[in-house]
């Protein structure tokens, strides 16, 4: 990570900040035992936001049987969470206002968040968790980061905004590779300096890889998010079909909703997000025919199912990144090596100062039968399989993955357990197995696992050390005949 941008993003002059009215009303909520007059009172402060609250809990989008009139019945009727979310979220989109800037569409930013909000609370409303209206203010929240990053770093934001083509997945990648930091993390560090509470951070941080957050409610809370945001692609993209199945293998994933759930909460957005956007003043567009789009996902998967006979070359368009950038390789779209060791050696040098974990995993393949000679196409299908593969079981606990030569890659893990990253290596082993009896390649993987952790204290003080190490486990496997999986355990040095 770049300290000194990090600090110059954060220190920067012109990011939003929460009117005094949300901060007072963070503070109120702290206690659980808040007296709503007071609360009622300090929202009622601000006729403005008050009135929108109101006309917003009056909604059909709530559906009440009986009006509210004042911001204490809403508070009885709808609950704390509810008017607390409301409040926090037309503040937000008060504080921030990027109309006019160039280079940053602000409708747009705010179009995809309110889709996002809005499958978000049905998603967790469906899953009954305690966080619904934390859920939708998540998803309002999850890209202050970029704001910030816009505020800072002007123009060169906007060229990487205008390198994604419109593609918010690829967002973050094309940040790392540029400025060494990502737009979660930002946002995260600024919900923390506005005091927000955890169950608000968590989304934040986690919108873009949910698998690598925390467990429990919280987790939920954050998959809940990040499954709306598939929503919100699928109901924003040229290429709906991409998002929708994956939205549905997330949806059984993630929450174990059946098809008939997954149909009922995605039609339920479309109309949702339509009513909020009038109330947040926000231009939501055309919106698609819902009921068409699951009668196409259906009719793509039954036809998925019986075209078993031609096999792929190995990768999903949802997965392919066209990037003209010197920093990705041309022809997989993951980071090059050289880029790939500048942020290994970064997150290398920041898990030492934090005593976070940090595993490295190094994959490499080759022919089974070594002594046939290899054909181009059949070397294509091997490196875009092992990159779509490796894509598929990585990003969504927060992997980077690097090409480093032709057949040789690298996947650096943040902050999570090795044996769970042993766990993700083994199911994209046999994945890849299985995929390249399907292409009718006969290939084989090898792959190293190297870590630091608290129980390697002392043992690297350099990131070469470990990236070795993770070399000589995958050497290793591929001296037991490859396809198996070796992890490096360091002994201890003498105290």
């Amino acid at each position: 990570m770049d300290h000194d941008l990090l600090e110059e993003v954060l220190s920067c002059p012109t990011l939003p900040s929460l009117p005094a009215v949300a901060i007072e009303v963070i503070e109120l909520t702290r206690d659980v035992n808040v007296e709503m007059d007071k609360l009622a009172a300090t929202i009622q402060n601000d006729q403005g936001l008050s009135a929108k609250v109101l006309k917003t809990v009056n909604s059909s989008y709530y559906g009440l049987r009986k009006k509210c009139g004042t911001i204490r019945q809403a508070i009885v009727v709808l609950g704390l969470s509810a008017v607390k979310s409301l409040t926090l979220g037309f503040s937000l989109v008060s504080s921030i206002d990027l109309k006019d800037k160039h280079g940053f569409d602000h409708n747009e930013y705010w179009r995809r968040g309110l889709f996002t909000a809005v499958a978000a609370r049905s998603i967790a409303v469906a899953a009954k968790s305690e966080f619904q209206d934390e859920a939708f203010l998540g998803g309002l929240l999850q890209d202050v980061g970029m704001v910030a990053l816009y505020e800072t770093l002007g123009e060169r934001y906007v060229r990487i905004l205008e390198q994604t083509g419109g593609d918010h997945s690829k967002l973050s990648g094309f940040e790392i590779a540029e400025f060494e930091l990502q737009h979660p993390d930002i946002g995260a560090m600024m919900a923390t300096r506005w005091k927000l509470p955890e169950e608000l951070i968590q989304p934040v941080k986690y919108h873009e890889r949910p698998s690598a957050g925390p467990s429990g409610e919280v987790g939920m809370l954050i998959k809940a998010v990040g499954l709306g945001n598939i929503i919100a692609e699928a109901l924003t993209s040229d290429d709906p079909q991409v998002a929708l199945r994956r939205y549905y293998k997330r949806a059984k994933e993630w929450f174990n909703f059946t098809e008939t759930q997954a149909d009922e909460i995605f039609k339920e957005v479309t109309a949702g997000t339509k009513e909020m956007a009038k109330l947040f003043d926000v231009d939501a567009g055309k919106l698609p025919d819902t009921d068409e789009l699951v009668k196409e996902a259906r009719e793509q998967a039954m036809c998925l199912s019986i075209e078993t006979t031609a096999p792929t070359l190995g990768f999903d368009v949802e997965d392919t990144l066209m990037l003209d950038s010197p920093k990705f390789d041309q022809e997989t779209g993951l980071l090059n090596a050289e880029t790939f060791d500048a942020v290994l050696k970064n997150s290398f040098d920041q898990a030492l100062n934090t005593g976070d974990s940090l595993t490295v995993v190094r994959v490499s393949f080759d022919r089974e039968d070594t002594e046939a000679p290899r054909r181009p196409l059949e070397l294509r299908k091997l490196v875009s399989g092992v990159a779509t593969v490796l894509r598929k079981h990585f990003i969504d606990s927060g992997g980077v993955i690097g090409r480093l030569e032709s057949e040789s890659f690298c996947v650096l893990v943040p902050s999570s357990s090795r044996v769970v990253v042993a766990r993700t290596a083994e199911a994209f082993r046999v994945e890849f197995a299985q995929a390249c009896d399907e292409w009718g390649v006969s290939g084989r993987v090898h792959v190293g696992i190297a870590y630091t952790d608290h129980t390697t204290a002392g043992v690297y003080s350099r990131v070469e050390q470990l990236t070795t190490a993770a070399a000589r486990a995958m050497q290793a496997s591929a001296q037991l005949g490859g396809n198996s999986i070796k992890v490096f355990t360091p002994k201890k040095k003498a105290a």
